[in-house]
């Protein structure tokens, strides 16, 4: 039987099929219920696309969770080592902006919003995390706020908002969070992966993590030396866990 807040709202959460999005789903499988979730794919050209999709795919049907994959062509545009083929991933961690995607997650956002409005969402969440938080600017607190007024400010019919966003807005230009219809919620922003991994393996075991996939090189077996499989590799050694999944090295 579901209790009140499951009821409450439905949820588009952003599941690429990485480990961070993979505990959001899991916790907020816990506190909605899977009929009240979406999960929200984007293929934009990356290289890891079929193996990461595959993983959330695998994922939302063990738990009948409704997914969706939106095409964003953002690889027209280039720029970067994951949409850019030409351009080899790094290796060092020093070196971790060269995976920045040129305005990625508010492009993701912009079309979850659209999606949302549509599908009466009032929630979207995003992975980022602690790691993130550092390296990424568009995974920082202050981004995601500005996205959330920006959305507000573009939707068809404001609900709890007025039509004129300037009069839901205090002295300092912000929306009160009251009048805002869609959130965007980063449960995970000030988590290191490590404390994630440790929260998750306590509660769901290991074997979660068969179903999810980060490397950035898209190999099968992972790499094992992009930034993406390092920070995953360094979560499970901290723990003292052995990751499930395999690596070339």
């Amino acid at each position: 039987m579901l209790n009140n807040e499951k009821t409450k709202k439905r949820v588009l959460i952003c599941h690429s099929g990485g480990s961070d999005s993979m505990a959001i789903m899991l916790d907020y499988i816990e506190k909605y219920g899977t009929e009240n979730i979406i999960s929200l794919g984007f293929q934009y050209g990356q290289r890891h696309f079929k193996l990461e999709n595959a993983a959330a795919t695998r994922f939302c049907e063990k738990r009948r969770i409704k997914r969706v994959v939106l095409d964003v062509p953002i690889s027209q545009i280039g720029g970067c080592s994951l949409i850019d083929h030409s351009i080899n991933v790094t290796t060092d961690m020093k070196e971790q902006r060269s995976t920045f995607v040129p305005q990625r997650n508010a492009i993701f956002l912009m079309y979850a919003a659209a999606y949302a409005e549509v599908n009466n969402c009032d929630t979207i969440v995003h992975g980022a995390c602690q790691e993130d938080f550092t390296s990424y600017r568009d995974c920082r607190d202050i981004f995601f706020k500005l996205i959330e007024q920006t959305i507000q400010a573009g939707r068809k019919q404001p609900i709890k908002g007025s039509e004129d966003i300037k009069d839901d807005m205090d002295q300092w230009g912000c929306l009160y969070s009251n009048k805002i219809d869609i959130e965007i919620k980063t449960p995970l922003i000030y988590e290191k992966k490590e404390d994630t991994l440790k929260r998750i393996v306590k509660k769901y075991g290991v074997g979660v993590y068969e179903d999810s996939y980060t490397c950035y090189n898209g190999t099968e077996p992972s790499c094992g030396k992009c930034p993406a499989c390092q920070e995953r590799l360094e979560a499970f050694k901290i723990n003292g866990i052995k990751d499930p999944l395999k690596y070339e090295i």
